[in-house]
């Protein structure tokens, strides 16, 4: 615009000063005026052309005007409007500049309004100088925190420090905010009145123009609700629905620490005639009797935890490691029990146990307890204590069979695909199948995974299965209109081998928007730089991520969240029980919660009946899946 303004100067100038072309530069000096006047909207392109056309049109004139013979009072005159036209145009430009400087600091003061207004109502603000003193917070701050400006303004900001979190996660803040950096993470506060809050929160540097921390902001979310719900999820999840107890989920939490640990499996004998001869709700109650009975005996103990793991089935997982010390506090249980019957509805009811100890590795002392158990029983003994001694030769001869079974069906291609419909439960129309495996034996007879995949896994040829379910299942759908998924372990996604082989695959078949990968055994994660390159792998091709038997097991938010879960498959042990137990209604209604919230679709499997179909869309549960939907077939 000030090119525009000085155009006619140099123009005047270039045709010899006020005495040749005051005439011709009045037009020059009114087109920027008449254009800006012209114009509703003000814009500079317009009175740009405006003032082309007429300078073109002064210079066209000017020979003819140069000509002429000017009196002196008229040449006044023109100089007179010349130079009132180039006051008058400076003075309609400065005036728009400053009505639109105005009109854009009006602008940004209502855009900022709005932005605070916003970030009030939803965020909640804190500023720190350099030693960490609150300088400034918003209405929000002092909503959640309780304290008010007097008591906030000046204070240390570790004033809302809850005590139970590590000292090391604010080592971690200040080293980050320090180097300049913003540091991400949740914080569990405390409020004055010591009630605790939960926030996601970015803490970072304000930088002055020389590059030097002046202060901190603090931006935080709160998340206080969707942790009180995965706390929720996390203790009904961990909690055996009858006795009260923790539950085989628990045990395998608990069992994967660093500790060494000893398991005592308890058995109820013979607890089937129980159930026949009183009922179910009579047996249900000897149950929850017996477990108090077991947990009075086991209280004084130090690190020494009870556990229901189904039916008639209770664990004692200890640090105590004497084999002596065990089998004595298990034989004194014993004569106890003996001694002293429970009392049911006026009923006298004398118990039995058998008892399998384990001293192995952490991640065998259930499967060694329960052949120490089974010993037990086959040998008439109350106790037995676990050696390889008796490691059952009829399982060592078992697992030779099917090692040798495996390797025949990948030989001759008898391994086998099966599909199982999943249902959208908003259109009631089938979306998606699970691809199953199946062996196909010599006879002919179909062979369920529960029987071979588990000695596959220990001799190693379980890669192979992955692989064969892999490229079966691409090449079946590949020409299909319908999504499917394939089963994998996080142990597959590990190995370099298998993880390349389903990355080459969706790379060769070009189907990945099809496609989801269901990951099972999620329950504890390591390596996760290795599994989160793999998921943005796989996502870039369009493939979806499902988390298998969510609810047992995997329970941890956490690894929902870095595991990018498109899907969660709510465990068929909560679903099928979801119509008649008011607790597997309240885990599912929160993991629907929560799923919403983080934008993931449900699935319920292992649904046999119409009414547990119609109770998950009562729940919103998105998709269906199990024998009463569809039973898994070998062709669409």
């Amino acid at each position: 615009m000030i090119l525009m303004l000085l155009l006619p100067f140099l123009m005047m100038w270039s045709l010899g000063g006020f005495e040749n072309s005051s005439n011709t530069m009045i037009w020059a000096f009114l087109a920027p005026i008449m254009a800006l006047l012209y114009t509703e909207k003000k814009e500079p392109f317009y009175w740009l052309i405006a003032f082309l056309l007429l300078l073109s049109l002064s210079v066209a004139l000017e020979p003819i005007l140069a000509k002429r013979t000017i009196a002196y009072t008229l040449k006044e005159f023109l100089f007179l409007i010349n130079t009132s036209a180039v006051l008058s145009g400076i003075y309609v430009l400065l005036k728009y500049f400053i009505n639109q400087t105005k009109t854009d600091v009006n602008n940004n003061v209502s855009f900022l309004q709005s932005y605070k207004t916003t970030i009030d109502t939803n965020l909640i603000v804190t500023k720190t100088d350099l030693e960490g003193n609150i300088t400034f917070a918003n209405e929000n701050f002092y909503k959640i925190s309780q304290y008010n400006a007097n008591e906030a303004l000046g204070a240390k900001h570790n004033i809302v420090r809850h005590p139970e979190t590590d000292p090391s996660v604010y080592k971690e803040i200040w080293d980050t905010v320090l180097d300049k950096r913003t540091w991400h993470g949740q914080l569990k506060n405390q409020a004055k009145d010591g009630s605790t809050y939960w926030v996601e929160t970015a803490i970072s540097p304000i930088l002055d123009k020389d590059d030097n921390i002046v202060e901190f902001i603090a931006i935080r979310y709160d998340i206080t609700e969707i942790i009180q719900k995965q706390e929720t999820l996390t203790r009904l999840l961990y909690t055996d629905t009858l006795t009260g107890l923790k539950n085989r989920k628990a045990l395998f939490r608990d069992k994967n620490e660093n500790v060494q640990h000893s398991l005592v499996l308890i058995n109820i004998d013979k607890f089937s005639q129980i159930n026949n001869l009183y009922g179910e709700v009579f047996g249900d109650k000897v149950l929850i009797k017996f477990s108090e009975f077991l947990l009075g005996a086991i209280e004084q103990r130090e690190s020494c935890d009870l556990y229901r793991l189904g039916g008639d089935e209770f664990v004692v997982l200890s640090e105590e490691r004497d084999p002596v010390t065990i089998q004595n506090n298990m034989a004194n249980l014993i004569k106890y029990l003996h001694d002293r019957p429970i009392t049911i509805d006026g009923q006298d009811i004398s118990l039995s146990i058998s008892v399998g100890i384990s001293l192995e590795e952490n991640k065998s002392l259930l499967e060694s307890s329960s052949m120490a158990l089974k010993s037990a029983k086959r040998n008439s003994k109350h106790i037995v204590l676990y050696s390889e001694a008796i490691s059952l030769n009829q399982e060592y001869e078992n697992n030779l069979k099917w090692v040798k079974e495996i390797k025949d069906a990948i030989k001759h291609d008898r391994v086998i695909l099966y599909y199982q419909a999943i249902k959208d439960n908003k259109t009631n129309t089938i979306f998606k199948y699970e691809t199953l495996i199946r062996l196909l034996d010599e006879q002919g007879n179909i062979v369920p995974p529960q029987k071979f995949l588990e000695i596959a896994k220990k001799s190693k040829l379980y890669k192979d299965l992955t692989k064969i379910v892999i490229n079966k299942s691409f090449e079946y759908f590949k020409d299909k209109e319908f999504y499917f998924s394939v089963n994998i372990t996080i142990e597959d996604i590990l190995d370099p081998d298998i993880n390349a082989f389903i990355i080459n695959s969706l790379q060769k078949y070009g189907i990945g928007e099809k496609v989801s990968f269901e990951i099972v055994e999620t329950e504890s994660i390591e390596k996760f730089d290795v599994i989160e390159k793999f998921i943005n792998n796989v996502k870039s091709y369009g493939a979806k991520i499902s988390i298998d038997d969510f609810g047992t097991g995997y329970s941890n938010f956490e690894y929902l969240m870095r595991l990018q879960a498109d899907y969660i498959k709510i465990d068929g042990s909560i679903i099928k029980n979801i119509v008649h137990d008011k607790k597997s209604a309240l885990i599912t209604s929160i993991i629907v919660s929560f799923a919403k919230e983080m934008n993931i679709k449900t699935i319920g499997e292992f649904v046999e009946n119409e009414d547990i179909d119609n109770k998950l869309k009562e729940l919103g549960v998105d998709k269906s899946q199990g024998y009463f939907i569809e039973k898994p077939k070998e062709k669409l």
